[in-house]
């Protein structure tokens, strides 16, 4: 079975969730050694761009999720999946996306911070409010919180130190780190092509597809229009706010309900929010690269 290969990780040189943590730890580092602290929490002062990403991500999003299960005629197990991932934000996968944005760079480091640990918040109310009752398990969030301060704050914060320390030797360090990143998500994808592909057929009746890729063009584009007058900002809002948090949306359908295939619709959604944010930020740069040639 499908939860089978997922669970015991069977057939992988590497399993998935290693390798999305050795990313993330490398991405943060590299953040770090480029940005200062005053940036990052330069961020959080901006209480309008602030507030409006909290709103999005945590009332408009849902909503959306909410009113696509009511739509589509989606089987429970998907229905929950999908109000899981509009619920719960924030994902390291943005990072690889996000930090091309390189005047942007300390605002897509923060926003994913902020938006992992707004997830903690609401991964348990929407467990609570899930019309098919989950169990109570406090794992889910245990991890989440380990997650976010060993994979994002320590890396980040070590980044920030040694870039303090050796001035001369941290520039030095990022394109290297930069490539290794690319190699470790590229092979990430890779490993986890069949698990997708087998979740995508199995779950691909009643408009379930339909209903994520919505949601995730929804979430984009809402990111798009709180993101402000710079495009630099609107592009990382853009891509923080459509990619959802399906590591933790995983690890939720795995504890809190059991026996179910709530766990097929991260998975897929993975499938579908990387070509997309890929595709998005290929012609975000192309555009932005002839924008002069026409203004011209």
């Amino acid at each position: 079975m499908l939860r089978d290969r997922i669970l015991a990780e069977e057939n992988l040189l590497i399993p998935p969730l290693p390798l999305l943590n050795v990313f993330v730890v490398i991405v943060m580092f590299s953040i770090g050694l480029r940005v200062s602290g005053g940036e990052l929490f330069d961020i959080v002062r901006k209480r309008a761009l602030f507030v409006r990403t909290l709103l999005a991500n945590c009332v408009l999003i849902p909503a959306i999720g909410f009113l696509l299960v009511r739509i589509f005629p989606l089987t429970p197990d998907a229905s929950v999946g999908i109000l899981l991932l509009a619920a719960i934000p924030g994902t390291p996968i943005a990072l690889q996306f996000t930090r091309q944005a390189k005047t942007r760079l300390a605002f897509g480091a923060a926003m994913t911070f902020v938006l992992s640990l707004v997830s903690i918040a609401m991964t348990p109310l929407a467990v609570e409010l899930m019309p098919q009752a989950g169990q109570r398990n406090q794992r889910p969030i245990l991890v989440l919180i380990a997650s976010i301060v060993l994979y994002i704050a320590m890396p980040l914060c070590a980044g920030l130190w040694a870039a303090r320390h050796a001035p001369k030797i941290a520039p030095r360090l990022v394109l290297p780190l930069g490539v290794l990143a690319s190699i470790v998500f590229i092979f990430l994808m890779w490993e986890t092509r069949l698990v997708r592909r087998e979740a995508l057929n199995i779950i691909r009746s009643r408009g379930t597809i339909l209903a994520m890729l919505l949601l995730l063009l929804l979430s984009m584009l809402i990111g798009w229009l709180i993101g402000g007058p710079d495009p630099e900002s609107r592009r990382v809002l853009a891509t923080s706010t459509g990619m959802r948090s399906v590591i933790v949306v995983l690890y939720v359908a795995r504890y809190c309900f059991p026996g179910t295939n709530v766990y097929m619709i991260p998975i897929v959604y993975v499938s579908l929010m990387v070509p997309t944010n890929l595709l998005f930020h290929l012609a975000f740069t192309g555009w932005h690269k002839l924008r002069p040639v026409a203004e011209a």
